[in-house]
């Protein structure tokens, strides 16, 4: 997998729909969007949990830690890749903060990306 810098575009949507998990809202809602979304791309499972925790969790946990969240809507898509590509961790080990939280939230998204891929592929009979 190529670093963020080299795909920033095919990594954008992906990059946009994990933020949900960051916001402060009820994440669990937006885990169909993000697996669908997910499933959509070029990435395999390990490659978007790659994504995930070592460059969304990084450039986001911040938003985390400030109550109340100064952003629960979703940032904007320059600001956001503009974030990412200053904060990620690409290529390193994934972060000790938030770890548990996003582990505890991209278990059942990773289900879905898998369920969806297996539902996309099989023919219809």
């Amino acid at each position: 997998m190529n670093p963020p810098e080299h795909d920033i575009e095919d990594r954008t949507p992906i990059w946009d729909c994990m933020q949900d998990l960051y916001m402060d809202t009820d994440v669990t809602l937006s885990y169909d969007f993000i697996a669908q979304r997910c499933a959509e791309s070029k990435y395999n499972i390990d490659e978007l949990e790659n994504i995930l925790f070592n460059e969304v969790l990084p450039a986001l946990r911040f938003n985390m830690f400030i109550l109340p969240a100064p952003e629960w809507a979703g940032f904007q898509s320059d600001w956001l890749v503009k974030r990412v590509l200053a904060h990620h961790r690409f290529g390193k080990r994934k972060p000790w903060i938030l770890r548990r939280y996003t582990q505890n939230h991209w278990t059942p998204i990773r289900q879905k990306i898998q369920e969806t891929r297996q539902n996309t592929t099989q023919p219809v009979s």
